[in-house]
């Protein structure tokens, strides 16, 4: 760890903008200030470690470039819930961490492959779906996978994407990984 408590891999334009809580406005505005950045120049990307959705990051980070605004990435987590049965948990079972330790080289890449790009990641606990209507609230476009982690195969359209755009309060894009035929 660096004097200021950030790794040293991590670029310090990054690190200050980590932040890891539960879902809510705050989350969305702590990075925004008046003579930096406005509130409505973000693409939004959800990101939960699939192929798809690395796709879905660069084809994001590629919009953000063109239009002069910032990437907000959003990694969203939960624990585990079960009905009946406990599940039993490793004591070091952390979800947050995670979910920063996955997000963490992706932002390292994208830094190195857009240096001029803005770049703000969380690491937010809720729902993914939840998670990403709330922080649409405050962007210009959110961009989605088609189908992430959870989906069925076959399915073009999964639960979280499906409710992005039913619930979103900015455009959505569903960013469907090019298939090689």
């Amino acid at each position: 760890m660096s004097p200021s408590g950030h790794s040293p891999m991590i670029p310090e334009r990054y690190a200050r903008s980590r932040s890891s809580r539960s879902a809510g406005d705050a989350v969305w505005r702590d990075n925004v200030t008046e003579d930096q950045d406005h509130p409505r120049d973000a693409v939004v990307v959800g990101f939960d470690g699939s192929e798809a959705a690395s796709s879905a990051v660069e084809w994001a980070a590629a919009q953000a470039e063109r239009t002069g605004g910032r990437l907000e990435l959003v990694s969203a987590w939960e624990y585990p819930t079960s009905w009946g049965n406990v599940i039993p948990l490793p004591s070091d079972f952390d979800p947050a961490a995670d979910a920063q330790a996955m997000l963490d080289p992706v932002v390292e890449g994208l830094a190195t492959e857009h240096p001029g790009l803005r770049i703000h990641a969380h690491v937010v606990e809720g729902r993914a779906g939840e998670v990403l209507v709330e922080a649409s609230r405050h962007a210009a476009l959110l961009v989605v996978a088609s189908r992430g982690h959870g989906s069925f195969s076959g399915l073009l359209l999964g639960s979280v994407s499906q409710h992005c755009v039913s619930h979103a309060a900015c455009p959505v894009v569903v960013h469907r990984r090019p298939t090689a035929d």
